[in-house]
């Protein structure tokens, strides 16, 4: 059985590659038995009908597979529609990343950019269809970029689609499309984001433009872009498997796509697996359990290392394997809100010497050995070691050596005084409290996290309060501004230009992910109309970003990287604590999944490691 290696480079691929693929094995293709005798019986087109002309080959990690089987998961809601994506259950992309971290066409045949680099060209693979075998044309890319660039359509604003000129994109044929950009914009940093793909064949049913007897809001819950609904059971796919059965926080399941594009070296039509069973879980404190009960097949998702030596004990009652995987992610970091309604909070977020004193507060190898088991190593607000943004040293470690006599030192510098005798420190006369959201289904990152940089904390006199909450209401809460920190992993450990959001307040202000105030966005985002104007090294980040995204010579965009990420490390952007490992579980009975993999959604895992080509031994 192979492992993964963590390739943290692939993002510095020319913006001008042409990607290619084999062609397709010679002979008879083959399927799985059920859609065989679905053929037998006249309810399907025969394989060789059902698949294009040249089908994506996918070599299997150890061997070929058979078919059969079900993969178990778990899911934690409505708004846990990646978990389903990432697997192959909904939703393909233009581009991919590969077991090693290569970026690898999907969807796309080529691209090319003319005009400029003003122009994005793309090319299609000829002969996809959609699960209900309709033709999969540019159509389907168009009327997805147009309806999610629509004012009446409430989508977050990120990737390819916030870069496209909707109104403008001139159609070739069938399998050619030309995408006029607002500014130029390298395509593959739009792999962590939706795929910008959709049915335009089926949504037009519920679109007012075309029907005016439908809403915008009959559009959105057919078309369920960004959560998990009962919509998903008549929606067409792309993907591996497509979801017959939603029982809203009961159980979600998917069999296989009869028209998904892809086989193996043998000509078999994957996937392998019959169907996926997605269990709702309301508490992830729940799912060791399952695991132990051997009721979980495959997950890393939603788990935690803090689990991982309950994982490792009781591995042979559950009937699984444990590992251990890298992730492209930095770990949790705090991130303050230098927007707080608070003006002295405001104030005392925005001083470098406080932020700084609070990173002298963490003890981060307590942290790695408490919750990590000293997987995790101490890090800065920097790229990963072998990013082509990380500046490296000192940058990749600043500011984080644990010294609590150098933090009080700060503190009681900037006049921030135990007055009470309480233990915590006054601000302006009133008692000095910092309330760090969480999401409750974070696992170590964030949520015991935080509990532990609290108590670390304590020593140096400042209070945090750990405040644990749904998803649902930390995007309200930054919607209206009203919170004083959060705790999130930081993404783009890999390549924060892929990330913006996380190194920069330059997202639409809808896209609230990573962000340190959303009204710093909405300032940015206004030309400073409106919102709340960034510290000056913000700005000056801010600005080397915008440039770099727009950088499609990938030598030039990592020099820029590297100058945005000294300017973050330097000014400590936000609090960060360590680098990032993950802990996956798998079946003892799944074939052709590796020892250890790469996590997080720089490479979309686990779509990287193709679940459509594991199998039952």
């Amino acid at each position: 059985m192979k492992s993964s290696r963590v390739v943290i480079a692939f993002l510095a691929m020319s913006a001008f590659a042409v990607v290619t693929t084999a062609a397709a094995p010679s002979g008879t293709y083959k399927e799985a038995p059920q859609l065989a005798a679905m053929v037998q019986s006249g309810k399907l087109p025969p394989v060789e009908l059902r698949l294009p002309p040249n089908p994506v080959i996918v070599k299997p990690l150890d061997s070929v597979g058979k078919y059969g089987g079900t993969i178990r998961k778990v899911y934690t809601g409505v708004n846990d529609w990646w978990n389903l994506a990432l697997f192959g259950v909904r939703a393909e992309p233009l581009l991919a990343a590969d077991l090693e971290g290569n970026i690898v066409p999907n969807l796309l045949e080529s691209y090319e950019y003319i005009s400029g680099g003003n122009i994005l060209r793309l090319y299609i693979r000829k002969g996809i269809k959609w699960s209900d075998g309709v033709p999969f044309t540019v159509d389907d890319i168009i009327y997805d970029l147009q309806t999610r660039g629509n004012k009446n359509m409430p989508l977050e604003s990120a990737g390819l689609a916030s870069k496209v000129v909707a109104d403008k994109i001139v159609k070739i044929d069938d399998y050619t499309v030309d995408l006029p950009l607002k500014e130029k914009y390298p395509l593959e940093f739009t792999i962590a984001y939706d795929p910008t793909v959709s049915p335009k064949h089926y949504l037009i049913k519920f679109d007012p433009r075309y029907d005016s007897t439908k809403t915008w809001q009959d559009l959105a819950t057919a078309w369920s872009p960004s959560r998990n609904s009962a919509a998903l059971v008549n929606l067409p796919v792309l993907s591996a498997w497509k979801v017959v059965e939603y029982v809203e926080n009961v159980r979600i399941v998917a069999e296989r796509n009869p028209y998904y594009w892809k086989v193996d070296t043998n000509g078999q039509q994957l996937p392998y697996i019959d169907r996926v069973v997605f269990n709702y879980v309301a508490s992830t404190d729940t799912i060791p359990a399952m695991i132990m009960a051997g009721q979980v097949d495959f997950q890393a998702r939603h788990l935690s290392l803090a689990d991982f030596p309950f994982y490792k004990q009781n591995e042979s009652m559950g009937g699984y394997r444990t590992a251990v995987l890298p992730n492209t992610n930095l770990g949790p970091a705090i991130h303050l809100n230098y927007a707080d309604k608070d003006p002295d909070l405001r104030k005392l977020f925005r001083t470098k010497e406080f932020r700084i004193a609070l990173s002298y507060g963490i003890d981060r190898l307590a942290i790695s050995n408490t919750l990590f088991f000293g997987q995790a190593k101490p890090w800065g607000f920097s790229p990963l070691e072998g990013s082509p943004a990380n500046p490296g040293n000192p940058y990749s470690t600043m500011y984080t050596q644990y010294d609590p006599s150098a933090a009080n030192k700060l503190l009681d510098e900037l006049g921030l005084k135990d007055t009470n005798g309480d233990g915590f420190r006054e601000l302006n006369g009133k008692p000095l409290s910092i309330i760090i959201d969480m999401d409750k289904g974070g696992g170590a990152g964030p949520v015991q996290v935080v509990e532990l940089i609290a108590s670390q904390w304590q020593k140096i006199g400042i209070r945090a309060i750990a405040n644990t909450i749904d998803r649902s209401l930390i995007l309200a809460r930054w919607k209206e501004n009203s919170h004083d920190a959060f705790a999130w992993n930081v993404n783009g450990g890999v390549d924060p230009l892929q990330f913006t959001f996380a190194w920069s307040t330059t997202a639409a202000p809808d896209f609230m992910w990573g962000n340190v105030g959303v009204p710093l966005n909405e300032w940015q985002t206004s030309g400073g109309k409106t919102g709340v104007e960034p510290p000056a090294f913000v700005k000056e980040m801010n600005g080397l970003v915008l440039e770099a995204q727009q950088e499609l010579n990938a030598k030039k965009r990592n020099e820029l990287a590297r100058h945005i990420t000294k300017i973050a490390s330097e000014n400590l952007y936000k609090i960060p604590t360590t680098t990032l490992v993950s802990v996956g579980v798998v079946s003892t009975k799944l074939a052709n999944v590796p020892n250890s993999w790469t996590d997080g959604i720089s490479v979309l895992s686990p779509r990287n490691i193709q679940p459509w080509q594991f199998f039952y031994k």
